[in-house]
This record gives C-alpha cells, sequence and structure tokens, in this order.
C-alpha cells in the first residue's frame, strides 16, 4: 500500500481515479434504473431476468470501461513518458517514474471497470432475493430503485466532499438525473 500511495503522488492518479469511479459507477446506476425500468415498461419484470440482464450489462460496461481506459490511460502515459525523455535527454525506462506511470494505467484500468460493476450488484440485490422468494417482484423494484437513488445520492455528497461544495445540492442534482431518466423512460413509452 505504501508503494501504490508513492506510485499515486508521482502520477497523480488519486483525482482520475476519483472520476472515473463516479462516472462509471452513474452510468451503471443509471443503465440498470433503465432496464428495470424498461423490464417493467415491457411488463415483462421477472426477477432472474433483471438479475441476468443487470450482470451482462455491468460485465459489458466492466469490460469495455476497463480496456477503454486502459488504452487511452496508457497511449496518454505513453506520451508524456516520451516528452518527458526528451526533454531529459534520458531513457526512462525502469525508472520510479515508469513504474508510477504503468501503476496508474492498470490502477485507471481496474477502477474503470470495477466500479459500474458494484453499482449493478447493489441494484439487482432485490432481484436475487425476489428469486429465493424472500421478497416479492414489487417490493424488489421499489427497493432497487430506492438503492440506485441512494447510490447515485452518495455519489453527489462523495463530489461535495472533494470540491467542498455544497451536500445537499451535488446529491440532489445527480438524483434530479436519475429522475429525469426515469420520467423519459416512463413517458417517452419507447
Amino acid at each position: 500500500m505504501e508503494r501504490f500511495d508513492k506510485y499515486a503522488k508521482i502520477s497523480g492518479v488519486n483525482e482520475i481515479l476519483r472520476r472515473y469511479f463516479v462516472m462509471n459507477a452513474f452510468d451503471g446506476a443509471l443503465t440498470m434504473l433503465g432496464i428495470i425500468m424498461g423490464a417493467y415498461m415491457a411488463g415483462f419484470i421477472y426477477p432472474e431476468v433483471i438479475v441476468k440482464a443487470g450482470i451482462g450489462a455491468g460485465l459489458a460496461m466492466g469490460v469495455s470501461g476497463a480496456l477503454g481506459a486502459y488504452m487511452a490511460e496508457k497511449a496518454e502515459r505513453s506520451k508524456e513518458m516520451k516528452e518527458l525523455e526528451n526533454a531529459m535527454f534520458s531513457n526512462l525506462e525502469g525508472s520510479l517514474i515508469d513504474r508510477a506511470s504503468k501503476v496508474a494505467v492498470v490502477s485507471v484500468a481496474i477502477v474503470d471497470g470495477i466500479s459500474p460493476l458494484i453499482a449493478t450488484i447493489i441494484a439487482i440485490l432485490p432481484f436475487i432475493l425476489a428469486m429465493k422468494l424472500i421478497i416479492s417482484t414489487t417490493i424488489a423494484i421499489i427497493f432497487s430503485l430506492v438503492l440506485i437513488f441512494i447510490m447515485i445520492f452518495a455519489l453527489g455528497v462523495f463530489l461535495s466532499k472533494v470540491s467542498g461544495e455544497r451536500i445537499m445540492l451535488n446529491g440532489s442534482i445527480m438524483v434530479l438525473a436519475g429522475i429525469i431518466t426515469l420520467f423519459l423512460i416512463l413517458f417517452l413509452r419507447f
């Protein structure tokens, strides 16, 4: 952990990790909102289908996010290393800066891939309980929507703590995005 902290300071990756975590957890939460409400609108809201569709979407977002972030971050870090090497007239391969850069690339990919999966798993928990007949499907829908809105509010709170801005404002803005998504799905009747 100490080594990671050292690499994180050198590479400046902590801000990137926070951004990717919030953006992709938010994407995962709203995707699950879309899956649940789309199934509801289609009259096809079976817990097993929601769980499997959610896991499928979460895995797809995770793989896409991890690989996309890895490739994008690797390209940016490679460019920075080449510029630094040219400025220093030195090969930095194997140096502390090089190792920190590589750790940053992998860290960004992991966070980008895992964050939508975390949101997905939280959102499908009530449907897993419904599959086990512990709660009804109707209760699962309600609990899942509540969990999704709690998640997106918490992401807004987290951003407020990072930025020093008003907690209720950022949390409410994130929730508003969820409400807009919900109403678009309900009223557009795709």
